[in-house]
């Protein structure tokens, strides 16, 4: 219909009302933050091997109203989106992951989605 336009709200991301992890627990960004082996530079980039680590549980958490961040199918349905915050660093809010993380999350993205 000429003139007629639809109205579609953005989904805004961000913590549930409990905030971000506190400061002791262990899942907390900095020092603390797990650490994840990262695939070597060509190598193929799985989610199950690859993505998935690099998600802790308290990310999956606070993200479940939106998507799971441990589904693969989830996961690549918004890929786009993720790795735009993860490239701005605001994604996850409690801490940006380091550049490493975020390049391998866009092979991921540039290698077809292996599972």
């Amino acid at each position: 219909m000429p003139g007629f336009w639809f109205y579609t709200p953005s989904r805004r991301w961000d913590w549930p009302a409990g905030g971000p992890p506190a400061a002791g627990d262990p899942e907390a960004a900095g020092p603390d933050r797990p650490s994840v082996a990262l695939p070597e530079p060509g190598a193929v980039v799985s989610f199950d091997t690859d993505i998935q680590p690099l998600f802790r549980a308290s990310d999956r958490d606070s993200m479940a109203f939106a998507f799971d961040l441990w589904s693969r199918a989830d996961v690549q349905a918004h890929a786009a989106d993720i790795l735009d915050r993860l490239g701005k660093g605001t994604m996850p809010c409690d801490g940006a992951w380091p550049p490493e993380q975020v390049d391998v999350f866009k092979r991921w993205t540039e290698s077809g989605f292996q599972p």
